[in-house]
């Protein structure tokens, strides 16, 4: 029998979710070896514990499109010589995609599960679609899923010259995510329940879309995790049975649902 799958927490940055005090978090060697994106990875995952009364989860599964993008850049500009900063191994074994979740295990002490997922647009949907099917099935009793992206000047540039505008804010401030979420299979103290996940499904409907969700954060691949926390927050505000949440990206789609869990 499959069991029910529960959001337990939620922790946003965003461009309406500003970012933690840092300063009490990181020694300053750890800070001056983070990236900005691998900072607010680490808080928000460690929030999202916190609200869930979670140490060490059982799996640690994240999503991104673009991963470590601005080491990667640093590293190549190095490379090419087209920045006359020296070539710096932080960059270079900082820039991979799945450094993000790597770096989250090695600092909860988390010896379990970790996979990434980069697929494009709907990058979080199908992390939170393994938490979601492995928790089902019993093989895990919590999971820390994750969705982050950043964006830089230079790539924000090369998106405009595509016509995709909506990377940087009307503000001139850069779209970007950083979503953290603990799931379980208890009830207790659920934000929500986790009904469903599909990917590939155009023809769905929902109360929340993608292109809704671009106005107030802008563009970026991990977009529809912030979609699926203000989901999160039209249940339970508006006190509804069921939010469907649709990632309407024009190549690829995704569809989450959400009920309300009795009682609350």
């Amino acid at each position: 029998m499959e069991r029910k799958v529960y959001v337990k927490s939620l922790a946003r940055i965003s461009a309406c979710h500003p970012d933690p005090d840092y300063s009490g978090m990181f020694s300053v060697m750890e800070a001056r070896r983070m990236s900005r994106l691998m900072k607010r990875a680490l808080a928000s995952s460690q929030q999202a514990l916190s609200q869930a009364g979670l140490a060490v989860p059982d799996a640690v599964i994240t999503g991104t499109g673009l991963g470590c993008i601005e080491n990667t850049e640093h590293f190549l500009k190095s490379l090419t010589g087209i920045s006359d900063q020296p070539l710096r191994p932080t960059h270079f074994m900082q820039s991979t995609h799945n450094t993000i979740g790597s770096l989250i295990a090695i600092r909860l002490g988390c010896h379990g599960y970790n996979a990434t997922y980069s697929q494009g647009a709907v990058s979080f949907e199908s992390a939170l679609l393994d938490a979601f099917v492995q928790l089902q099935m019993g093989l895990l009793e919590n999971a820390l899923v994750g969705a982050f992206e950043e964006m830089t000047p230079d790539f924000a540039a090369i998106l405009a010259k595509t016509g995709r505008t909506g990377a940087v804010l009307p503000d001139g401030r850069l779209s970007e995510t950083a979503v953290s979420m603990v799931l379980g299979t208890s009830p207790e103290g659920a934000l929500c329940e986790l009904a469903a996940v599909t990917l590939c499904s155009p023809a769905a409907t929902g109360h929340l879309t993608r292109s809704a969700c671009m106005a107030r954060y802008g563009d970026n691949f991990c977009l529809s995790a912030l979609g699926i926390c203000d989901a999160v927050d039209l249940l339970r505000k508006e006190h509804l049975e069921m939010v469907r949440f649709v990632n309407d990206h024009e190549t690829t789609q995704a569809t989450t649902e959400l009920k309300s869990v009795c009682g609350k």
